[in-house]
């Protein structure tokens, strides 16, 4: 699970409301898959010692004849392996091709690994890195803390980039990119946007703040998991809660007092390809904690100093085939 921030939850919630029906939004659960996805998962987490037949049943909750259907084909298609000594179950060598192919698509992962643990044990917040494509940013992976805030979003949830969302990714975008994304937002507010976008790329890191009122948003939330209600009371609080972003000058700061204590949704910083283009953005998700605007200045330094690095590492990494 990655965690998500109450901007980012009305983020999705917007762009879910715009683009889809209600029923659309909650899909149709699919047992059979639930159940190979959380097998696999468990087995990721405890690598050395397996699970066994009845162990997988049990921990499934599913009858032993169903569960040994499924892994007789996982074992077929070797995702599996069978201990015959211990009869045991364990990850088999076709994950390790599955996972070399997702690797090669996402190269600064592999090197950000290590760095978002780290952040993470350091800063006492989530870590989580963002796939950044023209529209969406898709959550790819997170390092979780126990002193992080937010809430639980699956990794492959996806974040529109329509304004106020989607303004970290904005600020290293090129001048085309971000003219249009201005452009959209209302003309009272555009300099002020502009402004913080200008800063934020300068100082290496980007900041969201808590603004919302959590009642607000619980309201939403029980919306987006009815599926009794119309979608156009969907519709109609999400862009309530984005006109109100909008208008936030603290929704995206331009400057923070360092006396000052904030509400932190998040912190941002990109990891750039050669060329400055956006390989990965990481993103400090802290406590829920009041923190004063020098501590944030400190967090936000340390996330871009870390940025900076993994971009350089990746230029290497990028420049070695050609070399050799």
């Amino acid at each position: 699970m990655a965690t998500v921030t109450n901007g980012h939850m009305v983020a999705h919630i917007t762009a879910s409301s715009r683009n889809m029906r209600l029923s659309d939004m909650v899909p149709r659960p699919s047992p059979q898959t639930e159940r190979v996805v959380n097998l696999l998962e468990h087995l990721a987490g405890d690598v050395s010692q397996g699970l066994t037949l009845a162990e997988v049943s049990r921990h499934l909750s599913v009858h032993k004849a169903s569960c040994h259907s499924m892994l007789s084909e996982l074992l077929r298609a070797g995702w599996l392996l069978r201990d015959p000594v211990r009869k045991t179950y364990h990850l088999g060598p076709a994950l390790v091709r599955l996972g070399r192919e997702a690797a090669g698509r996402y190269p600064a992962l592999v090197l950000a690994r290590s760095v978002m643990a780290e952040l993470s044990t350091t800063t006492g917040a989530h870590c989580i890195a963002f796939a950044v494509s023209e529209d969406y940013s898709t959550v790819v992976d997170q390092v979780r803390s126990r002193h992080g805030g937010g809430h639980p979003m699956p990794i492959g949830t996806q974040f529109p980039h329509r304004p106020p969302y989607g303004a970290s990714t904005v600020a290293w975008a090129g001048p085309d990119a971000r003219e249009l994304w201005l452009a959209a937002l209302p003309e009272d507010v555009r300099d002020r946007y502009r402004r913080a976008l200008t800063t934020a790329k300068r100082r290496g890191y980007a900041v969201g703040l808590h603004l919302l009122p959590d009642l607000r948003l619980q309201e939403l939330a029980l919306i987006v998991r009815s599926a009794e209600v119309r979608s156009t009371r969907l519709s109609q609080l999400a862009q309530e809660l984005t006109d109100e972003l909008i208008h936030q000058e603290e929704w995206f700061p331009i400057s923070l007092d360092p006396d000052r204590t904030y509400e932190v949704s998040h912190l941002d910083s990109p990891i750039l390809e050669p060329g400055s283009r956006i390989a990965l953005m990481l993103s400090l998700v802290p406590s829920a904690e009041p923190m004063s605007g020098a501590a944030v200045t400190r967090l936000g330094t340390q996330l871009s100093a870390a940025t900076r690095r993994l971009s350089a590492a990746l230029a290497e990494e990028t420049r070695l085939p050609a070399s050799q």
